[in-house]
């Protein structure tokens, strides 16, 4: 016999019903709205509250080899880039330096060592990318989406 007293949770909460739960396949995610004004509550004094739908991902993937010379692997989108990201693929231990809106150098903002990964998701760079290597042979894995907005 124990001189402890009785355990007992401090409520007894029901457990929530599945409020995550994703139905199987085929189409797992809700079909993406379409934004009209009438989706933009009028705010006081007739002024429009704006808000951004969330946008599905859909990702192109590129590999590129990559030597002692800048070179410009992705354009400025057309319309709003979602989705950044980027690998040193390198296998020999090159580091890649990326730069953005200009050509690259050595003295890049980001340098990416042998297996270094980056992603941009929340606030993506809308530039056009350059990148070098610190020695050829390198090897640049990237990918990145754009939507119409």
């Amino acid at each position: 016999m124990s001189d402890f007293p009785p355990v007992s949770y401090i409520n007894n909460r029901e457990p929530w019903p599945s409020p995550s739960f994703i139905p199987g396949t085929p189409h797992n995610l809700p079909q993406r709205p379409v934004a009209t004004t009438a989706d933009y509550p009028t705010a006081a004094g007739g002024s429009i509250d704006v808000r951004e739908i969330y946008r599905y991902a859909s990702v192109v993937t590129v590999s590129l080899n990559v030597g002692t010379t800048s070179i410009k692997f992705l354009d400025a989108p057309i319309g709003k880039r979602n989705f950044l990201g980027f690998r040193n693929a390198s296998s020999g231990g090159q580091v890649l330096y990326i730069e953005f809106n200009a050509q690259a150098t050595t003295g890049a903002w980001l340098a990416l060592t042998q297996g270094q990964l980056v992603l941009f998701d929340t606030v993506v760079p809308q530039d056009d990318l350059y990148v070098i290597a610190g020695a050829a042979g390198a090897v640049l894995a990237y990918a990145y989406s754009t939507f119409n907005g």
